[in-house]
């Protein structure tokens, strides 16, 4: 076998790539997301493993731990967090594609067995009404999009400043 022509750091998970990027980028901006016209907030690489770190033990916290967790939204910081704290040691991750229709969204719910969503408010009425109804093990709600818990629902934000 030839040289190599790069160097690279081996990595043996996501939770192991999140620790060495860490490490190695700190306090270089891993996020720049924009709140308005001209003015944005930024995350270096720590922040965004504590955060990642806050989460999956807020998760824990609340009784998560090794439980079928989904996540549905559109394509955002907050979706990248909460499906990165769930693979990296709290429980199972179920993905879901952004745009099933309503009926769909509700079966793989009760399918999968999760017993909290992470979503964006498109979904607000939809998961309201499908946790309401009792579908399958679903019990907490968690928004990407309220600043604090409210109505039973939880804030993704707040979860990750609570620990």
């Amino acid at each position: 076998m030839g040289k190599r022509l790069y160097e690279y750091t081996k990595i043996r998970d996501l939770k192991d790539m999140l620790n060495k990027s860490g490490e190695q980028y700190g306090d270089k901006l891993a996020y720049q997301i924009k709140i308005e016209k001209n003015k944005y907030k930024y995350f270096t690489h720590k922040e965004v493993r504590e955060m990642i770190n806050a989460l999956g033990t807020s998760l824990i916290n609340i009784g998560l731990k090794d439980k079928r967790i989904a996540v549905i939204g559109e394509n955002r910081y907050e979706w990248e967090i909460a499906y990165l704290s769930i693979v990296c040691g709290t429980g199972m991750v179920v993905p879901l594609d952004k745009s099933l229709p309503e009926n769909e969204l509700r079966s793989l719910i009760e399918r999968s067995e999760v017993e909290a969503i992470f979503y964006t408010k498109k979904y607000q009425e939809t998961l309201e009404n499908i946790k309401k109804e009792g579908v399958g093990k679903l019990k907490h709600l968690i928004s990407m999009d309220l600043e604090i818990h409210e109505n039973g629902i939880y804030s993704e934000h707040e979860l990750i400043e609570v620990r």
